[in-house]
C-alpha cells in the first residue's frame, strides 16, 4: 500500500516539530563548549607550527652540513687542479723537453746544412 505525504496526521507533524525544536542551551554552556572548542584549536595550532619548526630547523642543519661538505670537496679539488697544472707546465717546459730521450737521440745540424733566404718584399718565396 502506498503511502501518500500529502494526507498524513498533522498531529504527528507536531510531534516531530518538537522533536526538531530543542531545549534552548543556557549561556554558560555555550561558553564552555566555545572555551573548549578554542582551546582544542589553539593546542592543534600550536602542535603544528611546532612540527612544522622543527622539521624546517632540521632540514636547514641538514642542508649546512651538505654545503660545508661540498666546499671542502671544492678546496680539494681546486688543489688538485692546482698541481695538475704545475705538473703540466713543469712537462711542457723547455728544459723538461730537452732533457727527454728523444730529443738527446737526435743530432743537432752544423750550420752548413741551413741556409736561409732573405726576403726582399712581402711576396712567399720556395
Amino acid at each position: 500500500m502506498k503511502r501518500d505525504y500529502y494526507y498524513t496526521n498533522p498531529n504527528k507533524t507536531r510531534k516531530n516539530r518538537k522533536k526538531v525544536f530543542a531545549k534552548p542551551r543556557l549561556l554558560s554552556e555555550e561558553i564552555r563548549s566555545t572555551y573548549y572548542l578554542l582551546i582544542c584549536t589553539l593546542g592543534v595550532m600550536i602542535l603544528v607550527l611546532s612540527l612544522g619548526y622543527l622539521y624546517v630547523s632540521s632540514q636547514k642543519s641538514a642542508k649546512g652540513y651538505l654545503l660545508k661538505e661540498l666546499q671542502l670537496d671544492y678546496e680539494s679539488l681546486t688543489s688538485e687542479s692546482k698541481e695538475l697544472e704545475t705538473q703540466l707546465i713543469n712537462a711542457q717546459s723547455f728544459q723538461e723537453i730537452e732533457e727527454t730521450e728523444t730529443v738527446e737521440g737526435m743530432d743537432k745540424p752544423n750550420d752548413e746544412e741551413f741556409s736561409f733566404m732573405e726576403n726582399s718584399g712581402n711576396v712567399a718565396q720556395n
